[in-house]
């Protein structure tokens, strides 16, 4: 599952759109069934790492892509941000930069294409620290 899960981290990179979107995080997420399913680590060691806010988040984008609306926690929201000037504060982003997409979550905003990149490494770490 988590070479799947560069897999669609590789096609994401190279088009940036929904379905891509869609396809990473579903996969991303679901790498915990896995690691669980196999006992490969103690369940307390993948709850654990699985705290980390950027996990929540993966989570978050993959139920609201499932399910449209989240019912049993704060239901997120997301946009997208122009890179041109007006589309963000000057200096956030490059002028030109195209557009990003933004989970809102409470006060928070994260880039989902950043988030995707940081999911990807931190189960890469994961598994290495774990000698999986």
């Amino acid at each position: 599952m988590l070479a799947k899960a560069h897999r669609e981290h590789d096609r994401l990179s190279a088009n940036f759109d929904i379905d891509n979107l869609f396809n990473f995080f579903v996969t991303a997420n679901h790498i915990q069934d896995y690691v669980r399913k196999t006992k490969a680590v103690t369940s307390s060691t993948l709850d654990a790492f699985l705290h980390d806010p950027d996990f929540k988040d993966c989570r978050d984008l993959c139920d609201k892509g499932k399910h449209l609306t989240l019912t049993k926690r704060v239901d997120p929201t997301t946009s997208t941000m122009s890179g041109c000037f007006g589309g963000a504060p000057f200096g956030a982003m490059p002028f030109g930069g195209g557009t990003v997409w933004l989970l809102n979550t409470g006060r928070r905003s994260v880039d989902v294409q950043q988030l995707a990149s940081r999911v990807l490494s931190k189960w890469d770490a994961f598994f290495l620290a774990n000698g999986l």
